[in-house]
């Protein structure tokens, strides 16, 4: 059935794929082999029952990956893993993970497992609960001690921890344990009379229970601890999936985790909930502000009223203690009651979701919210349009968590997917076209042809998929989320933002785990300001999943953080606690005992645009990256100075129709496109092209592109217009492409050998968006060989790796340290005759090597290598690095990299220009 607000079931729709398998009925004998899959284990010893005693919330976390995030195909040739984990076909007689005609389990993209979640391994997660669980717990047990027993004993429970992307809900079953213990360990200090007669009454219930049935309650131990988990479970842990299966899955591991013999399994359907955490209304402000800021006052009617009817009934759920199967159906009747009584809430909120989208065309009011008319109306066109993200409003799916003198979940726990909140339309042909990623570009775009023409069926299910993407989308870039049309609609940016609107506004922790980039994306810079301005930094911990070691699938470059928040004022002089990166559990053990790094809060908002956080290898890295700091930034603009800004020339999906993508070679007269494979440093073409293009279609084309541009103030080209006429931007001679010019990688990694990959391309190429290239405004020749030489220098390279996760973004790069010596200067002069020598391997660019005074040709290898050599030691100098300095930076670089001979070579030249007069 379709999933309506959190609560109600809509009546259900099957699709004609469903009601297919809704009329298959399998016979006993096919049905009863997979129930002996299921139930009999295979051992060398013979065959026996599974023992499923020994089930817990691990096991629990694989079948909700290996359910919920595969699917399932049959292999038409023998398959292998490539090294993107992309399923690939492979000749007869090569290895083989697949043979032919078996059946094998992939993601959506093709790949053997998603890359979206991953089980979170115990170490991760008691990190965070020590970081955010632990100092709610804290508080909480401060607050019992300002009590009296009996408002104590009211108050004992009142601690509300939730985790919105719960999966089978190992994060939740950890917080039962530490809450346990800690509110264990507080009564028996302090029995608080009505919590023990609580307590007391549920064992008695237990042990009649157990002699009812015929058995005997000797021998069975039935402590407080037990009791106390059940009960923490039920009234404490609060949990939310997108999936059904997911939601059963956390139901069933802590009903396991706390079961007690004698009680029923405790009723979880109220807190253990399915529905979409990042469609729907999270709080009571977000209600105000959509109904305008004229509205105020009925932001107070809301967090009262619009809760109130069922305060009673939501008091009285809590009261029922599940001692027995009467009281768990009693429990389901208050509930359903609770629900009755909201519905026409939940109706308002349904409308309000709806209103952020464009389609409906619609802005709220109170008047038309208490019109039933009206009402009615606008719930049918939002309803329509929410159908394929029906929404979930935690007020109302737990209105509790909203009445109580603490507003909100005192902590928020949990790993949310990554995944972009977009259908890749490579990534859906890839689910039907075995090893399709690891085709190139060529033989995908025939093949998608091939497909399209034949199976339009496929075709009608990818624009229907794409229309239910786009609604997602819409939901999101236009919802609660700031930053959400910022770069690439990530879920966990989202997350982010949900996680601290629903933390408790006075002091509520968020202790979760995240990609990196959530400190460095500047689609995240506001959140990252959020946090800084309304709330304390108590641990951020990063780990490199180097061979896999923080999530067993996931990209081994990948940098993962640990993360604990806290919602509350800040404090200026408080600084930003940053540990690791960690590349091993050894290591994190290792260093999570040691004191972190810890940046000043005013350093961290001002070294970017963004409020990126720097990644350092170790404490004495921050020495290091202050003095690199201390150059200005690249996209300096004063005048007099040169002026470089980066700019993308095609674009490899808008831009696809002028490219020829499918000839092996290039036909006369077509001109390369570069992508970011088609340099190196100091390597101007390596001879691998996106494709092919003729430059009498191209040039015109960027000609008009130029020209428009002029005037667009966001645009690079509009900074020209003051030193070129009208008849300079329409003459194609002059276009960047004509000349060479200093491009770039967009796609990188701080864990790649290197992570600033720029070159002097050649004229005659155009390129692509993987690549952007420089646009001068001001400088000259010698100005592009001094920023080249910086850009592909190691101390460069070591900063650059502070920021970078995937992508140099435009937002990491226009930051970057970049002295500006005078041009007397003799290490000016050295940068510019090292860097322009290197740069020029031929003759193509003759006329740019003449113009900065250097020779054109190739080098020899040793002579090639002493350049480089001398580069890095001169660009140390500029930076004004000590000799310790730049040994660290080489000793930091890159993990396991042989640095020995080259710092050697390094330092040679840095103490020559130690000791030579630099006039």
């Amino acid at each position: 059935p379709a999933y309506n607000g959190g609560l109600f079931a809509a009546d259900p729709e099957v699709s004609p794929t469903g009601a297919l398998i809704a009329g298959i009925q399998l016979p006993n004998s096919s049905f009863a082999r997979a129930l002996t899959c299921l139930l009999v284990d295979e051992t060398p010893e013979g065959a026996g029952p599974v023992d499923f005693r020994s089930l817990g919330v691990r096991e629990f976390g694989t079948i909700y990956e290996g359910l919920l995030e595969s699917e399932l195909s049959v292999a038409q040739t023998p398959l292998a893993i490539d090294r993107d984990g992309f399923y690939v076909p492979v000749a007869e007689g090569e290895d083989a993970e697949i043979t032919a005609g078996e059946f094998y389990l992939h993601d959506i993209s093709g790949k053997r497992k998603s890359t979206g979640s991953y089980y979170t391994k115990a170490f991760a997660v008691e990190h965070l609960l020590d970081h955010s669980l632990e100092p709610a717990l804290d508080e909480h047990i401060k607050r019992l001690d300002g009590m009296d027993d009996r408002p104590a004993a009211k108050a004992f429970f009142d601690f509300r921890v939730a985790d919105i992307a719960m999966g089978s809900g190992h994060f939740l079953v950890a917080a039962v344990d530490r809450i346990e213990r800690r509110l264990s360990r507080y009564l028996v200090s302090r029995p608080l009379p009505d919590v023990v007669s609580e307590l007391k009454r549920l064992r008695a219930s237990a042990v009649r229970e157990i002699e009812a049935a015929g058995g005997s309650a000797e021998g069975i131990d039935i402590d407080n601890d037990q009791l106390l988990r059940r009960q923490i479970a039920r009234r404490c842990v609060y949990g939310v999936d997108i999936n059904p299966v997911a939601a059963q899955l956390a139901r069933l591991s802590l009903w396991i985790h706390t079961f007690v013999p004698g009680l029923p399994l405790s009723f979880l359907d109220h807190n253990i909930v399915c529905g979409n955490s990042l469609v729907g209304i999270a709080t009571m402000e977000e209600v105000a502000e959509l109904l305008g800021s004229d509205q105020g006052s009925f932001e107070a009617e809301l967090s009262g009223q619009f809760l109130a009817p069922v305060q009673e009934e939501m008091e009285r759920l809590a009261r029922l203690s599940d001692a027995d199967a009467s009281q768990i159906a009693e429990a389901r009747e208050v509930l359903l009651a609770a629900r009755r009584t909201i519905s026409d809430k939940e109706v308002i909120l349904d409308i309000l979701t709806a209103s952020r989208l464009p389609e409906m065309g619609y802005e709220p009011t109170l008047a038309d919210l208490e019109d039933e008319k009206t009402r009615q109306v606008r719930l049918a066109e939002a309803r329509e349009l929410l159908r394929d993200s029906p929404p979930f409003h935690f007020p109302i799916a737990f209105p509790e968590v909203f009445l109580r003198e603490r507003i909100g979940f005192d902590v928020i726990i949990g790993n949310p997917p990554w995944e972009e909140a977009t259908l890749e339309e490579d990534d859906f042909w890839s689910r039907y076209i075995t090893g399709f990623q690891a085709l190139p570009q060529r033989e995908q775009e025939k093949i998608k042809k091939r497909f399209r023409r034949e199976r339009p069926d496929l075709v009608e299910q990818y624009e229907r998929e794409v229309e239910e993407a786009e609604t997602f989308r819409k939901l999101l870039t236009s919802g609660p989320y700031p930053g959400m049309g910022t770069g690439d609609p990530d879920l966990y940016k989202a997350f982010c933002w949900r996680f601290w609107q629903l933390a408790n506004v006075d002091g509520g922790y968020v202790g979760v785990v995240l990609p990196r980039s959530v400190w460095s994306v500047k689609g995240s810079s506001l959140f990252r300001q959020t946090v800084f301005h309304e709330g304390l930094v108590e641990d951020i911990t990063f780990l490199l999943n180097t061979a896999g070691w923080v999530f067993d699938e996931a990209e081994p470059r990948y940098t993962i953080s640990l993360n604990s928040l806290q919602r509350a004022p800040t404090h200026w002089e408080k600084p930003v606690p940053v540990r690791g990166p960690f590349s091993s559990l050894e290591r994190f053990r290792a260093g999570a005992a040691k004191s972190p790094v810890e940046f000043p809060l005013e350093g961290v908002l001002s070294w970017t645009d963004t409020a990126a956080l720097p990644l350092l290898p170790s404490d004495e890295s921050a020495e290091v990256f202050m003095q690199l700091r201390k150059a200005p930034r690249l996209d300096l603009y004063e005048k007099g100075q040169w002026r470089a800004r980066p700019h993308t020339e095609l674009h490899a999906t808008n831009d696809k129709k002028l490219i020829d993508l499918s000839s092996d070679r290039s036909a006369d007269g077509f001109w390369p496109v570069y992508k970011g494979e088609s340099f190196d440093i100091w390597e101007n073409d390596r001879g691998v092209y996106y494709g092919w293009a003729d430059p009498e279609v191209m040039l015109p084309y960027l000609r008009d592109k130029r020209v428009r541009s002029r005037n667009n103030r966001r645009s690079p080209f509009s900074e020209l217009v003051a030193d070129h006429s009208p008849e300079w931007f329409a003459d194609e001679e002059t276009l960047p492409c004509m000349a060479p010019r200093v491009a770039f990688r967009d796609v990188s990694r701080a864990t790649d050998t290197r992570t600033v990959r720029a070159a002097l391309v050649p004229p005659e190429v155009f390129i692509s968006n993987q690549a952007p290239y420089f646009l001068w405004s001001g400088g000259n020749e010698s100005d592009q060989a001094f920023l080249l030489g910086l850009l592909c220098s190691i101390p460069l390279d070591w900063y650059a790796r502070r920021f970078v996760e995937t992508h140099l973004n435009y937002h990491v790069l226009n930051p970057f340290p970049i002295p500006r010596p005078d041009r007397s200067d003799p290490l000016w002069q050295r940068v510019v005759a090292l860097s322009g020598r290197l740069a020029c391997p031929d003759e193509r660019f003759a006329a740019w090597a003449e113009a900065v005074a250097v020779e054109c040709g190739p080098l020899e290898p040793g002579e090639k290598d002493d350049m480089i050599h001398e580069l890095d030691a001169v660009v140390a100098h500029l930076y004004g690095l000590s000799e310790p300095q730049l040994r660290h930076v080489y000793e930091t670089f890159h993990e396991g990299w042989e640095y020995g001979p080259r710092l050697e070579a390094v330092l040679e030249h840095y103490h020559s220009w130690v000791t030579s007069s630099r006039t």
